[in-house]
């Protein structure tokens, strides 16, 4: 007699399915903590350029590593920017990521508010990434998503040992469903406290900061300086005690910027429509659309919007 072995399919793993099932990646920017940096600038803080591209593109860019490594299909990044703020700029699709910009969350209805509204039409089952927009991440996103994903939970979110706010999640849209549909909900304080007593929520542990703000002046120096530094540094302007304040890690110089010979830029950034004279110094400072530096004049640790002119030796 003969045996024939018949094949057999593994079935998905639960976090195999939870990562199939993901459907949108929605980043959130508002205006909660308005910055010197966020009102001169005259553009949305995603706008703002890194060294290599600008902070919506960086969060682009991660859609796309998700997109590709989990073989998403239709999947979207969805801006949701509430109505104080300025929206980013438009972007054409990226390979396996459609890119939308929203703006008509309303700053009344709360973090969980607004993700129930922008979830209602999807499936219990399927699933949002969601992140923090005016941030840059230090560790690959969809690498905190894959290790989301392996809690097999309705709701996770990467948690910092050295206490950083969470700049992640990963929820079940029924979870959502739950949300009230009219009034102020907030997601950490009120909704997060309400779902732990209904489904699984997880937490992944990670040793160090896996994101870097950049709302304020210093935070979005920091960052930058993390991200030429590339992933998986994790560091920051004031985390290296050895480290040569005089060492300049980036300089910036947007197109249609105007930039004379002889500047020196120091860990600062010229956007265009601003000009910089010949012998000017800048250092730890962002210099906005209009200003105009004059030729060898200083300016230290500024968001400038006016005229900075050369101080007169006494």
């Amino acid at each position: 007699m003969v045996h024939i072995a018949m094949a057999t399919t593994k079935s998905p793993s639960r976090s195999a399915e939870i990562l199939q099932s993901i459907r949108s990646m929605i980043v959130l920017y508002g205006s909660v903590r308005t910055t010197s940096l966020s009102r001169k600038i005259d553009r949305s803080i995603l706008d703002l350029p890194l060294v290599s591209g600008t902070i919506t593109t960086h969060h682009l860019a991660n859609a796309k590593a998700c997109a590709r490594r989990f073989n998403l299909k239709d999947f979207e990044m969805r801006v949701l920017v509430d109505t104080e703020s300025l929206p980013p700029k438009e972007y054409a699709a990226v390979e396996g990521v459609k890119y939308v910009v929203q703006q008509d969350a309303s700053p009344i209805r709360g973090v969980a508010g607004v993700l129930s509204d922008a979830t209602k039409n999807m499936g219990d089952d399927e699933y949002i990434i969601v992140s923090s927009g005016a941030q840059i991440y230090l560790e690959p996103l969809d690498d905190l998503v894959h290790a989301m994903a392996k809690k097999e939970a309705d709701v996770a979110f990467v948690s910092s040992a050295e206490g950083a706010p969470v700049g992640v999640w990963l929820i079940r849209c029924g979870v959502l469903k739950s949300v009230k549909s009219i009034g102020y909900v907030d997601l950490k304080e009120q909704s997060l406290e309400e779902w732990k007593q209904q489904h699984k929520v997880c937490v992944v542990e990670r040793s160090r900061a896996y994101t870097h703000p950049t709302r304020s002046l210093m935070e979005y120096l920091s960052a930058i300086r993390s991200a030429a530094a590339g992933f998986g540094s994790g560091s920051t302007i004031d985390e290296d005690p050895y480290r040569e304040d005089w060492e300049s890690a980036f300089s910036i110089i947007e197109p249609d910027a105007k930039v004379a010979d002889g500047a020196l830029l120091h860990n600062s950034i010229v956007l265009a429509g601003s000009t910089v004279g010949k012998g000017a110094v800048l250092v730890r400072s962002v210099i906005c659309p209009g200003a105009v530096v004059a030729p060898g004049a200083r300016v230290c640790d500024k968001v400038l919007t006016g005229v900075a002119k050369k101080e007169r030796v006494r």
